[in-house]
């Protein structure tokens, strides 16, 4: 290699190289993550109401609709996630997000049953299990290393900035024209990182199909699987995810239940996403320069504590309570991406971090359902933020016992 071929080859691993060469994809990755599948967990909570009035349905059985695509995405993201590390990003959103966008439309239009919304649901976590972030952080950690931590952060501010603009902007649809133009709004919105993935300079399919994983640094699939950090992270984010998804579909609900107006308790809602896009970017740029367990566990605490305040001190401490959860929240998600590719490093980061993510997204499925039917059964979400909390103190003690993680070769 020539003596300018190195120079280059050096600028581009710098920090400033990095998002110099990165900034298409992590716009990309950013909105993408905001408006795929992920979403569609914030505004369930302004539909909830609407479609108790209109179809009788309890809370619990509206809220199996999250259990469903969450099921529906679990089974999917093996597939995904070996499909990106063999085709690349490029040809998975490709196909998935118009599909995607699509099972929304069909959301407005043909929901006339449960049975008929449920399936629905399962088909877009089936479906569209490619606009989940397990692919945008794939994107994100091919391009970046050094600053992997506040990009992986950037990218889940794009969750964050949904959780805060999606609930307002829903019930304010609801309120002008039903619960069906929220479903069409958003399918909308899906359809965006489509006109994007041309301009996010990524590998072509036949470049990633060309590469001998052989050849990649990390851990073999089978090795990872022997592996202690495999199952603790598998664990850990079961936990975390049905505790800190437990309330935000039901933060809502249990607002109007205590005479909040409908739209200010979306208004109030959205602090979750307040919280999550203040944290996110803050924790990965910690991420890069401090131990990322040691950073993320006091984080984890606040926000099992902010479940308690909520059920202690009632609805007026929603506010506080949505801003840790966001926080938790935050931090989460961006460790969740992290420490996978910490652990397991790019040979297999798809296929692995795909599994660690179904293992997320059932726990998030099960909690809010799980909250649900202990509310239709007592008429209190007491129960559940007893749970919530105390499956967070586990999940942070886990950590705390993982092994130190090989920090990044170029840092």
């Amino acid at each position: 290699m020539s003596p300018t071929a190195i120079a280059e080859d050096a600028a581009i691993h710098t920090p400033r190289g990095e998002f110099r060469r990165g900034w298409p994809t992590l716009v990309f990755s950013t909105i993408g993550a905001g408006v795929g599948l992920s979403a569609l967990g914030y505004i369930l909570g302004t539909l909830v109401v609407p479609l108790q009035e209109e179809f009788g349905w309890g809370r619990g059985e509206i809220n199996l609709a999250s259990l469903v695509s969450s099921l529906g995405l679990a089974a999917a993201l093996p597939v995904i996630g070996k499909l990106l590390d063999r085709y690349g990003v490029k040809r998975v959103a490709i196909v998935s997000i118009p599909v995607f966008a699509a099972v929304l439309a069909l959301l407005s239009i043909v929901t006339s049953s449960l049975a008929t919304f449920l399936a629905l649901y399962a088909i877009a976590g089936l479906l569209g299990a490619g606009t989940s972030a397990v692919t945008y952080s794939k994107a994100v950690v091919e391009k970046f290393d050094r600053r992997r931590g506040i990009a992986l952060g950037i990218v889940a501010g794009g969750l964050g900035t949904a959780g805060l603009l999606l609930p307002p902007l829903m019930g304010m649809v609801i309120a002008g024209g039903g619960w069906r133009s929220a479903y069409l709004t958003m399918a909308l919105l899906a359809i965006v990182p489509f006109l994007l993935v041309f301009f996010a300079r990524l590998a072509p399919p036949k470049q990633v199909a060309a590469v001998d994983p052989a050849t990649l640094p990390g851990l073999t699939f089978r090795a990872a699987l022997r592996g202690r950090e495999f199952w603790s992270l598998c664990v850990v984010f079961f936990l975390l995810g049905w505790a800190l998804l437990t309330m935000v579909p039901h933060f809502v609900p249990l607002l109007i239940d205590s005479g909040v107006d409908p739209v200010r308790a979306a208004l109030l809602s959205s602090l979750v996403g307040v919280g999550t896009v203040i944290a996110r970017p803050v924790i990965g740029w910690l991420f890069d320069r401090f131990y990322a367990t040691t950073v993320a566990v006091p984080l984890f605490l606040a926000a099992a504590l902010g479940c308690l305040l909520l059920l202690w001190a009632g609805p007026g401490a929603a506010p506080v309570t949505a801003v840790l959860i966001g926080i938790g929240f935050g931090a989460e998600i961006d460790l969740m991406g992290y420490l996978s590719s910490r652990y397991f490093g790019p040979r297999s980061f798809g296929a692995l971090y795909s599994l660690v993510y179904s293992l997320f997204m059932i726990g998030s499925a099960f909690g809010p359902v799980t909250a649900g039917f202990a509310y239709d059964a007592t008429g209190s979400y007491g129960v559940p933020l007893v749970v919530a909390a105390s499956m967070m103190g586990v999940a942070a003690v886990i950590l705390l016992t993982l092994p130190r993680f090989p920090r990044s070769a170029a840092a």
